[in-house]
C-alpha cells in the first residue's frame, strides 16, 4: 500500500513538473519571438503575440518595470491578473498653408490650422518661434483568444495557445511592441 502511495505521488510529481516545464520552454520561444503581423477581415493590419504565462515572483524578476507599474496604478500583485503592454509609434508629415494674421492690435503672426479624423493641429509662427497645439485621437482594439494548437499534428488533443491580438485604427500609427502577460497563482 505505502509502495502505490509513493508511485503516484511520484507520478503526480512528475506530472506537474512536465506541465511546468511545458510553461517555460512556451514562455522563452514567446519571449524571443518578434512581433507577426496579420491582415484584418477589413484589410487593417493587426500585431499578435503569444500570451507570457508568469507568476508573480517571475513578472518581478523579468520584467520589474510592469511590476513597478503596476503598483504605481495602486493595485497589489497579489490581486493582478493580467497586464498587457503596447508601444505605438505615430508619424504623420503635414503641408498646409500659412495665412498672414494681426493679434494684440499690431504683431504681425501667421497662422495654421490642420484638421484630419486623427489629427488637429494649429499653429502659430512670429518672427523665429513658432507655437503648435497638437491633438491626436486613436483607437486601440486588443483580443486575447484562444489560437494556434501547441502541437498541430495531434489536432484536436492538443491544447491551443492565448494569442494577443492588438491594431490601431490611425494608418499613420505602427505598433511597435505588444506583450500581454497572464499572472497565474502557484
Amino acid at each position: 500500500m505505502l509502495l502505490v502511495s509513493a508511485v503516484g505521488l511520484l507520478w503526480k510529481s512528475n506530472q506537474s513538473l512536465r506541465l511546468e516545464n511545458a510553461r517555460m520552454a512556451s514562455n522563452v520561444q514567446t519571449i524571443s519571438a518578434s512581433l507577426e503581423y496579420v491582415k484584418t477581415q477589413n484589410g487593417k493590419l493587426a500585431a499578435q503575440t503569444d500570451v507570457l504565462l508568469l507568476r508573480t515572483s517571475e513578472l518581478k524578476g523579468l520584467f520589474p518595470s510592469q511590476a513597478k507599474a503596476i503598483n504605481e496604478l495602486g493595485v497589489k500583485m497579489s490581486r493582478a491578473t493580467q497586464l498587457s503592454t503596447t508601444v505605438i509609434e505615430t508619424q504623420k508629415n503635414i503641408i498646409t498653408q500659412l495665412k498672414d494674421s494681426i493679434i494684440h492690435d499690431t504683431i504681425h503672426v501667421k497662422v495654421f490650422e490642420y484638421t484630419d479624423k486623427w489629427y488637429k493641429i494649429k499653429g502659430v509662427s512670429q518672427g523665429d518661434s513658432q507655437q503648435l497645439q497638437i491633438h491626436s485621437t486613436d483607437t486601440l482594439t486588443q483580443v486575447v483568444y484562444k489560437g494556434e494548437r501547441v502541437k498541430p499534428w495531434l489536432w484536436i488533443f492538443s491544447p491551443r495557445k492565448l494569442q494577443q491580438r492588438v491594431s490601431v485604427s490611425n494608418p499613420n500609427a505602427t505598433i511597435k511592441y505588444s506583450q500581454f502577460i497572464q499572472i497565474i497563482k502557484p
